[in-house]
């Protein structure tokens, strides 16, 4: 095969290969002023999601301590409030990863698990993206 036609296959697959992992991001959806996506389930999804996290002012990230590997969540329950205590963003993460579009600011993040509730403050800032880990204990 010709240098120019591997040339032409190679940038073909690598178009297919981004095109796919934009494909796998999940939808943005909106709650009030809020844009947020949730998700994380399969590694190509995954993938697409900390690809787009530097874009989202706010990232999350849910954990269970396990042996032998951590375990990623799903169906974790979570609450973002601002200074003044008003609820901002009040979702069900469908995954391990939740990406928020917020201003910036300083924030409570209220995530909860299987009844267990864990608290971040979190401070936002322009043009960056903070990114917090939620890490649950073991079961016993």
């Amino acid at each position: 095969m010709k240098a120019s036609k591997l040339k032409t296959l190679a940038a073909v697959a690598l178009a297919l290969g981004a095109g796919s992992a934009v494909a796998a991001l999940p939808a943005i959806r909106h709650q009030g002023e809020v844009a947020y996506l949730t998700g994380g389930v399969g590694q190509l999804e995954s993938e697409s999601i900390l690809q787009a996290a530097p874009r989202f002012p706010l990232a999350l990230e849910f954990v269970r301590k396990a042996a032998p590997h951590d375990e990623y969540l799903a169906n974790v329950a979570v609450k973002v409030s601002d200074r003044r205590g008003r609820d901002l963003l009040d979702v069900t993460a469908e995954g391990p990863f939740l990406l928020a579009r917020l201003p910036s600011g300083e924030y409570t993040v209220k995530a909860t698990f299987e009844g267990r509730t864990l608290q971040r403050q979190v401070h936002v800032a322009e043009h960056a993206s903070a990114r917090t880990v939620f890490v649950w204990p073991a079961q016993p």
